[in-house]
């Protein structure tokens, strides 16, 4: 059935003028097909769901490529997450872009653009067949189930993972292919250290490798549907293939642990044998939205008790039952052994049998394991297909047909993502008792001062889910509704969920401070600087609840440390210059509001007080300059009109 040309035993795609012309269709359509889709995306903004923490909340992501950012991403990470190279993406992105959010999703987009094309590419390498290959890579393109990875700005990580993924598969191909060479060899390390750098996902690739030698490189010894093999070099004993792996291996072992260690306090809420009974259902549930791709929602809840014993049972039978045909039937059907495992293999990292979170599945963990549930279909159906022209033609049509089925159904799963509201609802939508979704449905309604849409919500969030975050945040709204009471009560009911979550001491202190109880507030303050000193929101809370007590010189101190940890938030900036106006340091307060205009030049408070500083310090000319600027942009604000005016009198301007 196979008629590439062969080097070394191994197959490569032919390089006729009309394959060729082929392959370039087939990359434009690629190209074309993921443009359509999530052009959308330069539209949508970026979420508080995630994208707050890695990119425009994050000062050091913000600030863009700098070496103290370089630092913190190889030392540290958002949320206690160690993703080092996906935030330098996302630095690189900032120093691009700043945080308009277009820039963010032009660049995951384009990335599993170039993903899916090098998918391809490699296949079709490593396969020598190109309208299966292309197929392949068509559906990973397309999918629905990838929407999140690629619409998710915080999920960049797949995204970038997934391209340094492929790309160590064709460095392999080529190491075998081409000789084993050392050169060779450690392009396959550098690729795959990229990759976990990336994702820590990836820490079951020396495993695949080693599906790849049995097929289609054929190392493993004769199968169907393989090319033949010849000479001693092209086959080499098994244990020289072990071998090989074992650097690998030792990088993904380093990788896991460095994940494990970041990671730590984040255990599942469920024993183990439940995980390993969700983890069952869950690898069917996966394979059945793989073929039937609706209701896709941005969160599944993990059941407090457990999936029922039922859906245990089937979907653990069903798994071995397809596992066991795989590995009988394998030298036969080396793609469906291949893609089985490919499938499960890369999906074993996101199980949940080592948890850490409270979800029971996501669509972003399909990125890279729905490729080996691809390989196995078209594969089986091209095999079925055989040579007859008829077959061939049905096949086709199928095929074009399913494409479009699914670039629909992925253009409507990508407005899902437009917004926090849009997503949590049709989360809401599409599953049930889902209290990650009451609770950020009602914090996006919050933001928005929807306050009476949004209790309802909170108050099923917090009888849904046991975590603080929703009790915490349904505080904040309450404090704004001035049920100071209330408020206190669910930053306390926060703090005993996690006593070491920052945000509920954060907000229960500044709650306190409101109510001039000032020592109980420096308690909360105490022990949110204990937990996390680095955190801006801190000391910019401390400050609020010491300028309150009359303490500039410690509010001031308190907002120096603030900027120093995010340089780029103007309205600290603000802050501390009122406060140096009050304590008579004009001079510094005149650079702190100059510091605030630079990052929000329509920043109208700001500008007025540094025309009242400069005033004040007889720089008239500069005064009227920022009086004049004032005023172009606000015409209508007679208090600066005023002070302008009198200004020009007092000074015969």
């Amino acid at each position: 059935m196979l008629s590439p040309e062969e080097v070394d035993g191994y197959p490569r795609a032919s390089r006729s003028p009309r394959e060729a012309r082929y392959a370039w269709g087939v990359c434009g359509f690629l190209l074309l097909a993921a443009g359509l889709i999530y052009a959308q995306t330069l539209g949508h903004g970026l979420l508080m769901y995630d994208d707050a923490d890695f990119v425009y909340d994050n000062p050091h992501v913000a600030a863009g490529l700098t070496g103290d950012g370089l630092r913190w991403a190889f030392t540290s990470g958002p949320a206690g997450e160690w993703y080092p190279l996906a935030m330098l993406s996302h630095m690189l992105d900032c120093q691009l872009f700043g945080v308009q959010p277009w820039g963010h999703h032009l660049t995951s987009a384009l990335l599993h653009a170039a993903t899916s094309i090098a998918l391809f590419l490699v296949w079709w390498r490593l396969t020598g067949e190109l309208w299966p290959s292309a197929f392949v890579a068509t559906v990973f393109a397309v999918h629905p189930q990838h929407v999140e990875s690629v619409a998710w700005v915080a999920e960049r990580k797949d995204v970038l993972s997934g391209f340094f993924f492929v790309l160590t598969l064709g460095a392999y191909g080529a190491y075998v292919r081409h000789g084993r060479t050392l050169g060779r060899y450690l392009l396959v390390v550098a690729l795959f250290v990229l990759g976990l750098l990336s994702k820590p996902m990836l820490v079951t690739v020396p495993a695949l490798l080693l599906l790849l030698d049995f097929w289609p490189l054929a190392r493993w010894g004769a199968v169907a549907d393989a090319p033949r093999s010849v000479g001693g070099v092209n086959r080499p004993g098994g244990a020289w293939l072990l071998l090989e792996k074992v650097p690998l291996c030792a990088l993904a072992a380093a990788d896991c642990l460095m994940t494990l260690r970041t990671h730590a306090g984040g255990a599942a809420p469920l024993r183990w044998p439940l995980r390993i009974g969700n983890a069952a259902v869950s690898c069917v549930i996966y394979v059945v939205q793989f073929f039937c791709p609706v209701d896709l929602a941005a969160f599944y809840p993990l059941p407090q008790g457990g999936q029922p014993a039922w859906k245990v049972v089937c979907a653990a039978t069903a798994l071995l039952l397809v596992s066991a045909a795989a590995i009988v039937w394998r030298r036969r059907y080396p793609y469906g052994f291949v893609g089985w495992f490919w499938y499960l293999g890369t999906l074993c990292p996101v199980l949940g049998v080592v948890s850490i979170g409270s979800l029971a599945m996501a669509d972003r963990y399909m990125y890279l394991p729905s490729i080996g549930l691809s390989v196995a279909l078209v594969w089986g159906a091209a095999r079925f297909a055989g040579d007859l022209p008829v077959r061939r033609w049905i096949l086709g049509g199928c095929a074009g047909f399913a494409t479009v089925i699914l670039m629909v159904l992925a253009a409507r799963q990508t407005t899902f993502w437009r917004n926090d509201e849009i997503m949590w609802r049709h989360a809401l939508e599409c599953t049930t008792d889902n209290g990650k979704a009451e609770g950020g449905l009602a914090e996006a309604l919050r933001r928005q001062e929807k306050f009476d849409e949004a209790i309802p919500h909170f108050q099923r969030a917090i009888k849904l889910t046991t975590d603080y975050v929703p009790f915490s945040n349904f505080g904040s709204l309450l404090l704004t509704q001035n049920k100071t009471r209330e408020a206190m009560a669910m930053f306390r009911r926060a703090i005993e969920i996690k006593p070491d979550a920052v945000q509920p001491h954060v907000n229960l202190g500044l709650a306190l401070g409101a109510q001039k109880r000032f020592s109980e507030a420096r308690e909360q303050f105490d022990r949110a600087l204990e937990i996390d000193a680095g955190r801006f929101d801190v000391h910019r809370g401390l400050a609020y609840v010491l300028t309150r007590q009359g303490k500039s010189a410690e509010a001031i101190a308190e907002l120096e440390r603030a900027i120093a940890i995010d340089p780029h938030h103007a309205q600290a900036r603000y802050d501390l210059a009122i406060l140096q106006v009050k304590q008579g340091q004009l001079e510094a307060a005149t650079r702190q509001f100059e510091a605030a205009l630079a990052i929000d030049p329509n920043y109208g408070a700001a500008r007025l007080n540094l025309a009242r500083t400069l005033a004040g310090r007889h720089e008239i000319g500069p005064a009227m300059k920022q009086y004049h600027q004032l005023l172009e942009t606000e015409p209508q604000n007679a208090e600066a009109r005023q002070e302008f005016d009198k200004l020009r009198r007092e000074n015969a301007f």
